[in-house]
């Protein structure tokens, strides 16, 4: 037998829909469970529904075609999104697949899968295979503060670059088609990658140059804010993030382009994000910060506990975005009542959308 005729068949993967309803049908009597399999195929705006999931799907899979979806029926689309939304982070599926793809190649160093079991040991393997096959013009792009057998140092100086050497990561830096965030962290002040070689394991540090928003701190791959200390950076790159951040000359990475790779980096941004709908603020927001005299006696920030006020406006649409469709998704099921779906919406709108600095 296969190993993937063996997965089919092993009950503990299979789940068949007419067993769960019979858990409502008493004495398992087929005229009850009939009944309620048609009122479920009967709710309305269903095909609506499903046109939507799939639509979804494929946006966010480029591998899924609508021919592969419509080998299922509308039931179980949906229940396949609901588990799939359930179990999976859309953007580690993404990952995965593409770790897949690189293992096809011999990219990945680890290929006994039977050693993976998380996918924060994926995604380590993903990043290191992505380091391969950085491309030359790439090394324009960064600079490079410390290369060794085991470091990579680099300050990312396009938004490209920021996509490459953070991929894998939760940074707002490396949003994939919102290059505002980096934007404004590397036209704000030092913004520094470093990668574990060996293990894939990355932080971020950011330093201010503007005297009038200072800050200094630390990010680790779940874009949660750390202590320099709890990080797994040696003293010496410590030190060097430390001498480079706080140099009297220091600029910020935006500041380190050529004038020629501005003008292609500005190109590229333009039909990356809305932002650049209005030039003015634009300008205003790139504008190198005013020259500091002498060195920021700037210590590293504490780091608070509590984070969920400090929630960027990008990831605040995400999970407002996410919470929206799952109470379509409940009502659908008619586990909520529309009067509550009103109610949840309009304490969402209600919520403030200011900008939060302080999350790469």
């Amino acid at each position: 037998m296969s190993k993937i005729k063996e997965l089919k068949t092993d009950t503990q993967n299979v789940l068949n829909l007419i067993d769960v309803l019979e858990l409502f049908s008493p004495e398992k009597k087929s005229k009850y469970t009939d009944t309620l399999l048609r009122l479920m195929r009967n709710t309305s705006s269903l095909d609506e529904h499903i046109l939507e999931i799939k639509t979804s799907l494929i946006s966010k899979f480029d591998f899924i075609r609508m021919e592969d979806l419509n080998n299922f029926s509308d039931i179980q689309v949906l229940l396949m999104f609901r588990f799939l939304d359930a179990f999976f982070n859309f953007e580690d599926l993404r990952s995965f697949r593409k770790f897949c793809e690189y293992n096809e190649r011999g990219l990945i160093s680890q290929n006994d899968l039977s050693k993976y079991k998380s996918f924060e040991d994926v995604l380590n393997q993903l990043s290191m295979a992505e380091m391969k096959v950085t491309t030359k013009q790439m090394e324009t792009q960064i600079v490079k503060l410390m290369d060794t057998d085991e470091w990579l140092i680099v300050r990312p100086l396009t938004y490209l670059a920021s996509k490459k050497y953070g991929s894998n990561t939760k940074w707002c830096t490396t949003s994939e088609g919102n290059p505002e965030y980096f934007i404004k962290y590397s036209s704000k002040g030092v913004l520094i990658y470093c990668i574990n070689k060996v293990t894939g394991y990355k932080v971020a540090s950011f330093y201010s140059l503007d005297k009038n928003d200072p800050e200094f701190s630390f990010w680790n791959q779940k874009d949660s804010r750390i202590d320099s200390l709890d990080t797994e950076l040696t003293d010496e790159i410590r030190l060097l993030i430390q001498s480079v951040s706080k140099d009297k000359k220091a600029k910020t990475n935006r500041f380190l382009l050529s004038d020629e790779q501005r003008v292609i980096e500005d190109k590229l941004m333009k039909s990356n994000s809305d932002l650049f709908k209005e030039p003015s603020l634009i300008r205003e927001e790139l504008r190198e910060p005013d020259a500091m005299e002498e060195p920021s006696p700037i210590m590293e920030e504490p780091v608070q506990e509590e984070r969920q006020d400090r929630l960027n406006p990008f990831s605040q649409a995400i999970e407002r975005r996410n919470e929206e469709r799952r109470v379509r998704e409940r009502r659908l099921m008619g586990e909520i009542e529309e009067r509550n779906e009103e109610r949840q919406y309009e304490d969402r709108e209600n919520q403030p959308q200011t900008f939060r600095s302080g999350s790469l």
